[in-house]
């Protein structure tokens, strides 16, 4: 029996018990017990979604502008073979057997991207105890300063995000001058 006999079915045996004339909390629990089934039932076949860093779902990106917005999976394969020798830590990501079956399983039943944290950044020897580095935007240029967290000041920072605004940031980071505290991300 397929999962749409079988739904069938059911809403049948719902159709049966709701034209009986004596309905009575048995019959009602019955046909609740029954609607449910059929809620149940039609989930049976809906794969979850898996979720995939954001580089993984620009390469699934990448291959629908190449094919017109349909997912080729071997256009992936043969895209991601081009580059699996590759010394990028991207590629190195898809050397791993798990990390292979993820993304044919994205490209097969849908994917999220995976949410980079945010974090708090101290500068060790500089930052007091509840100081954190922060940003105001101000036309096209970034100021770094150090402040207190306030509504005035965002704090909240990718490592990407740092990496790719602060120039200094890798020369911090190296010399192990940065203490990171995760934050929850709204």
């Amino acid at each position: 029996m397929t999962k749409d006999e079988y739904v069938k079915t059911l809403e049948k045996r719902i159709a049966d018990e709701e034209s009986n004339i004596i309905h009575d909390n048995y019959c009602d629990g019955y046909v609740d017990g029954l609607k449910k089934a059929i809620v149940l039932s039609k989930q049976l076949d809906e794969p979850k979604k898996v979720v995939i860093p954001q580089f993984v779902a620009d390469w699934i990106e990448e291959e629908k502008l190449y094919y017109g917005n349909e997912v080729d999976p071997l256009g992936i394969i043969d895209l991601m073979g081009n580059y699996i020798a590759s010394k990028d830590s991207r590629y190195e990501w898809l050397k791993n057997i798990d990390n292979q079956k993820l993304l044919l399983n994205a490209i097969a039943n849908g994917y999220e991207v995976e949410k980079e944290p945010k974090y708090l950044v101290k500068i060790k020897g500089i930052c007091q105890e509840n100081q954190w580095l922060d940003y105001e935007v101000v036309g096209d240029k970034r100021y770094f300063e150090i402040n207190s967290e306030s509504e005035k000041y965002k704090t909240y920072f990718t490592k990407q995000w740092l990496k790719d605004n602060w120039p200094e940031y890798e020369a911090y980071n190296n010399a192990g001058l940065l203490e990171f505290e995760e934050v929850e991300d709204d």
